[in-house]
């Protein structure tokens, strides 16, 4: 490695562990440095979210800047960029031209044809991508060499001062007092680093609170705001430009997390002679900075009411439970034994509707179909609905459609299997840990399989085995996420709870094996190959049992 580009790592890993504030002029000197070093004609760095979602551009150097400017946001698996930090690989490339991963047009048809990217790892996350590209690809491989050599030292040196800044920033949230002095604690510490002119936090309840106020134009549409669904917003930007943000100010609009959910919005307002793509640099280390904060800023502190209990919440998952306004109903307040199983059997339907015949054979099974049995539905009908429903007719929660009956409710319910299912939903739209966390959420709910305990089995067999598949494919996902983060024993958790919950799944096993070969605990993998070629019925054809590791930690990380 050339003395000056070893002499700029030094002072890169210095100056921001003495004063993390100099990040963007740090980054701009080491990036060009790292350009005349290697040859190359253009370098880059992009910073990940503490999601592991996004890419955002926040460092640049060389000429060509429109071209490369035309794609400064990646989302991980998308692009050279994307790729490298999804599959936390090497990506090279010495003709952009025939290379479809390589997606800046008008950078191609400038005749660029070399380019790499290095992602920069460490075992828990990814902290960014460092790209480097030329028009001439002789220097490509002493490029890709040279990055690789500092990858590591540079990795662990943004870490620390997006780390430092965090710190920084909780420490003087911390030192409010209230929940305004603390939201603007945070906001002025974001200002100083990124020489913004103003900001704003926008809590998801509550009252927004500004550095300036009256300054910042209220957002016409808050309860519609991309950014509390998690999403970055940058005004004028192609893929990030808000519609509902003014066109006459250059805003960036952030999420503010906490765990998986987004308690607010934090808008921050620059000068209107900055390009969209210099608003891009400052959006990773602003997310990074409220990354610690967020739980201190207090931000429900002095709300006037709770959130309103929903009028029922059903459990399914597991066993079977009723609440009507946070009180837990037992099968003797149902009165009728078949009022509760009648239950179950609509909200198996959720909104969709079933008819009276099968109602009743579930019910009454062999009784034949006629006047009696159906006086017998009636009368359970009614006793459901004296314990569902409110007095006086306030509200429905069972619905009649001719001969059918729907558990349609009119009122506020929460039913585990339908959050569920969406919060699975979502993991599966995610990346790296924000998807773990996602998926962790989901799994909180799946105390066992959808009403396991109840005599319908056949039934609920369909509506079981679809939730089980769920709760199965978020464990695997997350499996597999957490192992290729070096989370080892989070992902041996995931991979054992699958076995829990279906001892016969053959891919668990065979996840299992593999990990705890990796980890050279081979003893412990070849107990589990004795588990799975008990539950396959003899020794596994395709999966020998395991005698030495097949690679080891320290290997896995150099």
């Amino acid at each position: 490695m050339p003395t000056q580009l070893m002499q700029t790592l030094s002072w890169t890993a210095g100056t921001l562990s003495s004063d993390p504030r100099q990040f963007f002029h740090v980054v701009r000197v080491l990036l060009a440095d790292l350009r005349r070093a290697t040859g190359m004609d253009v370098a880059e760095l992009f910073l990940a979210d503490p999601q592991q979602t996004t890419l955002f551009l926040s460092g640049y150097s060389g000429g060509d800047h429109s071209a490369f400017f035309e794609r400064t946001v990646f989302r991980f698996g998308e692009g050279f960029p994307g790729r490298a930090a999804q599959e936390r690989e090497v990506l090279e490339c010495t003709e952009l031209d025939g290379d479809p991963r390589f997606l800046r047009v008008r950078v191609k048809a400038l005749g660029y044809h070399a380019f790499v990217s290095v992602p920069l790892m460490l075992p828990h996350a990814v902290i960014g991508v460092l790209n480097l590209a030329a028009q001439n690809g002789e220097q490509l491989e002493q490029a890709r060499h040279r990055l690789e050599q500092i990858a590591p030292l540079l990795a662990a040196s943004l870490y620390a001062v997006l780390t430092s800044l965090s710190e920084r920033t909780l420490e003087r949230v911390q030192s409010g007092h209230t929940p305004q002095e603390r939201a603007l604690g945070l906001l002025e510490e974001n200002l100083k680093a990124t020489s913004a002119l103003r900001a704003a936090l926008h809590p998801r309840q509550g009252t927004a609170v500004e550095t300036h106020p009256g300054q910042i134009h209220p957002c016409p549409g808050p309860e519609r705001c991309p950014a509390l669904r998690g999403l970055v917003q940058i005004s004028g930007h192609a893929e990030l430009n808000c519609s509902l943000q003014p066109r006459d100010v250059q805003t960036v609009c952030l999420p503010v997390w906490h765990g998986g959910e987004v308690i607010g919005v934090e808008t921050v307002q620059f000068s209107k002679s900055l390009t969209p793509g210099v608003l891009t640099e400052a959006a990773a280390p602003l997310l990074w900075m409220t990354r610690l904060a967020a739980h201190a800023l207090d931000l429900g502190a002095g709300q006037p009411e709770p959130a309103p209990i929903p009028w029922l919440e059903i459990e399914t998952l597991g066993a079977f439970r009723v609440r009507r306004q946070g009180q837990i109903l037992s099968s003797r307040d149902f009165k009728r034994r078949q009022a509760h199983e009648l239950l179950k059997l609509l909200i198996t339907r959720w909104g969709r509707p079933v008819t009276t015949e099968e109602l009743c054979e579930a019910l009454w099974p062999g009784e034949p179909y006629g006047q009696r049995v159906l006086a017998r539905l009636h009368v359970t009908l009614n006793a459901l609905r004296q314990v569902l429903e409110p007095p006086e007719g306030k509200g429905q929660v069972l619905t009649r459609d001719g001969a059918a009956y729907r558990f349609a409710p009119g009122l506020p319910v929460r039913l585990d299997v339908q959050a569920f299912e969406l919060l699975v939903r979502h993991g599966d739209t995610q990346h790296g840990e924000a998807a773990v966390v996602t998926y962790a959420q989901a799994l909180e709910l799946y105390r066992g399989d959808f009403l396991e305990d109840d005599p319908f089995t056949d039934w609920y067999a369909l509506e079981r085995d679809y939730l089980r598949e769920l709760a199965l494919r978020a464990l695997f996902r997350t499996g597999e996420i957490q192992t290729a983060a070096g989370q080892w024993q989070s992902a041996q958790m995931a991979y054992t709870r699958i076995l829990t919950i279906d001892p016969n799944r053959f891919e668990a096993y065979e996840a299992l094996i593999s990990l705890l070969t990796l980890l050279n605990r081979t003893e412990d993998a070849q107990v589990c190959w004795e588990r799975y070629s008990r539950a396959y019925g003899q020794a596994p054809p395709t999966f020998p049992r395991p005698i030495v590791a097949r690679k080891s930690v320290g290997q896995l990380l150099g």
